[in-house]
């Protein structure tokens, strides 16, 4: 019997004199550990004596402790923290993994079906279903125009949802209702007060400041800004960030103009047209996401004879794949999404099964990316000021 070296678990000896079955050294190890569920000698939240402990108790390796870890995590009766350790779930979902063998996570999208903001929620979604294989869990996707509270219900129930990833505003309904229910919840870019509930928000207020920052220092003061909806916490909170930097410059922010607009490439390009008819022109626009500004870059090449930046300047917010294939490279705010999607699934995989969870707030920082469609403002005589 090996028990050492490659860590191949190989026959072994009975640990446990209860069991008079002769098997793989890990298999018995998880059934001892999972008689210890089942009686009730670890209950719900309490942890799994660690690897070092169990391996001396039982006289085995590590390696071993570890995939009998690891069948009970596969079974739904166990999860594990890193570097915190391994701890029981709750009951009804130790059972609903054990009978499915997985977990069922949903992505919740508030976004409308006419695709708002669709393109920075997308590369999120795709790093989620990244991390989200190392967790044996499926990913199911719902949108939420158009549907009531009770077919939400109908969906957990029926889908056997474990958790779910929130994204866009959470107090509107269907969704206000889902985390209501008691179902562990992480919500992307709003925060939720709920005691189920993790939050995971943009430090967009910061976002906001650095960008009309980075204009004012190259000496634009003629600005405009294209925001998203007003109801909104996103909008809210960049636009309050780009006025305070206005303040700051001596600007008066109320003197700014403001479109809203609503986070679409067509919102953006529909935008722009308003923005041209503005007497002075602007010198600058500060876009409130990326895929504004590429609409505003369509139409402005088929409207207009101006150039960015050698006219205007834009600046977006997001730093989504396309922000660096647009005419020009755009320069933005960029959001770290892979964090996000890690910071999701780590959130729900840790908290899945636990009746002690304490609610979180992640506030992610930004940062700029300076490309080519910010410049100096010019002169009427075509020199920079």
């Amino acid at each position: 019997m090996n028990t050492t070296g490659n860590g191949n678990p190989g026959r072994a000896r009975i640990l446990d004199p209860k069991n008079n079955k002769p098997g793989f050294l890990y298999h018995q190890l998880a059934e001892i550990i999972r008689r210890q569920i089942e009686e009730g000698q670890l209950k719900p939240g309490d942890p799994i004596p660690s690897l070092n402990e169990l391996a001396r108790k039982h006289n085995i390796n590590k390696a071993t402790v570890r995939q009998a870890i690891a069948e009970l995590a596969a079974a739904g009766l166990i999860y594990t923290i890193p570097a915190k350790g391994s701890f029981v779930t709750d009951g009804h979902i130790a059972f609903n993994v054990r009978k499915r063998g997985t977990f069922n996570i949903v992505w919740i999208s508030a976004i409308s079906d006419r695709g708002l903001t669709g393109r920075f929620y997308t590369e999120i979604l795709d790093a989620v279903r990244d991390n989200l294989r190392n967790f044996n869990a499926n990913l199911i996707l719902y949108s939420v125009p158009n549907t009531s509270p009770a077919q939400i219900r109908t969906m957990i129930r029926e889908s056997g949802i474990d958790g779910a990833i929130i994204v866009g505003p959470t107090g509107i309904e269907p969704l206000h209702s889902l985390i209501a229910s008691g179902l562990k919840c992480v919500a992307i870019d709003d925060r939720v007060h709920a005691p189920n509930a993790d939050s995971i928000i943009v430090d967009n207020e910061g976002g906001g400041h650095i960008a009309v920052q980075h204009l004012l220092s190259l000496g634009h003061r003629k600005l405009a800004f294209v925001t998203g909806p007003h109801n909104w916490t996103v909008t809210r909170e960049r636009l309050n960030g780009a006025r305070t930097a206005a303040l700051e410059a001596g600007l008066d922010p109320d003197s700014i103009p403001v479109i809203e607009s609503d986070f679409s490439p067509a919102g953006g390009y529909r935008a722009f047209l308003q923005l041209i008819a503005i007497s002075p022109r602007p010198t600058a626009v500060f876009f409130f996401n990326d895929e504004m500004a590429s609409g505003a870059l369509r139409a402005l090449y088929q409207h207009t004879k101006l150039h960015v930046p050698q006219d205007i300047s834009f600046i977006g917010f997001d730093d989504i794949s396309w922000s660096a294939l647009t005419h020009p490279p755009l320069t933005t705010v960029h959001v770290e999404k892979d964090a996000i999607a890690r910071e999701a699934v780590a959130r729900l995989t840790e908290n899945i099964g636990r009746h002690n969870h304490v609610p979180t707030v992640t506030l992610l920082p930004t940062r700029l990316v300076v490309r080519e469609s910010v410049v100096r403002p010019f002169s009427a005589k075509g020199e920079k000021k």
